[in-house]
């Protein structure tokens, strides 16, 4: 259990943040083409079957602002990216339990445990 854990957590901290604000700032994209990323992350995230996410677009924005569109066309890819990894992983980990045993049948488990031991006397408690 510990190990899929460390395995669950190494996956997040190596892809869980993508790409960073430094790592955008540093290949010289502006702040409107960065938060058009991080709505579109967001939304790409939600798109790829988050829950936990928000779809996020400044529709006047998008429409009006080319870096925002870009930025936003950008993280929407990146967040379905993300969403899949992170849905690969927990089916990965949710699968790699036992599966249960379809239905017990109690009499039979009972049968099995006094199996080899006289039971001759519990006839007469009837």
């Amino acid at each position: 259990m510990i190990k899929r854990f460390l395995i669950l957590l190494l996956v997040f901290i190596t892809t869980g943040c993508g790409t960073s604000d430094s790592t955008l700032i540093d290949s010289g994209y502006n702040r409107y083409y960065i938060q058009g990323f991080h709505d579109g992350r967001h939304s790409g995230m939600q798109e790829g079957g988050n829950s936990f996410e928000n779809y996020i677009k400044d529709e006047n924005r998008y429409e009006s602002d080319a870096d925002y569109k870009q930025g936003w066309l950008a993280g929407e890819l990146e967040g379905q990216k993300l969403q899949a990894e992170a849905t690969t992983v927990s089916k990965g980990i949710t699968g790699s339990y036992p599966k249960k045993s379809e239905t017990v049948n109690l009499d039979d488990v009972a049968k099995e445990a006094l199996k080899g031991i006289d039971t001759s006397g519990i006839q007469s408690l009837k």
